[in-house]
C-alpha cells in the first residue's frame, strides 16, 4: 500500500525540464531551465515557491538575487510557473520556422 501523499512531496520540488527562459530583452537567447546559471536557477525556484497564497498578479520577469541578471519566462507547461509568471513570446513566435516545416 502506498503512503498517502508520498508522490506529491517530490513533485513540488521538481520543475518541468521543458520550461524556457530568456534574458530580458533578448528573446533569441532562450535557454531551458536546466541550462540556467546555478544562482539564477535558485532564484527562479525561490520565486515559484515564495508566491503568497491568494496572490493574483503574475510577475513579468525575474531578477537573480545572486548575479542580478533579469529573465523572462518564454514557455512552460508547469502550472506552478504559469501561475507565477506571465509568459513572453520566444523566438519560435517571432517568425521562426519549425524544423519539420
Amino acid at each position: 500500500m502506498k503512503e498517502a501523499g508520498a508522490g506529491k512531496a517530490r513533485r513540488k520540488e521538481t520543475l518541468r525540464p521543458d520550461t524556457t527562459l530568456a534574458p530580458a530583452g533578448e528573446p533569441r537567447a532562450e535557454v531551458y531551465v536546466w541550462n540556467l546559471p546555478v544562482c539564477c536557477l535558485k532564484s527562479f525556484k525561490e520565486a515559484i515557491v515564495a508566491k503568497p497564497a491568494g496572490e493574483q498578479r503574475r510577475s513579468l520577469g525575474l531578477e537573480c538575487a545572486g548575479c542580478g541578471r533579469k529573465w523572462v519566462v518564454t514557455s512552460s507547461l508547469d502550472e506552478r510557473v504559469l501561475s507565477r509568471f506571465v509568459t513572453h513570446a520566444g523566438p519560435r513566435v517571432e517568425g521562426g520556422t519549425h524544423p519539420a516545416a
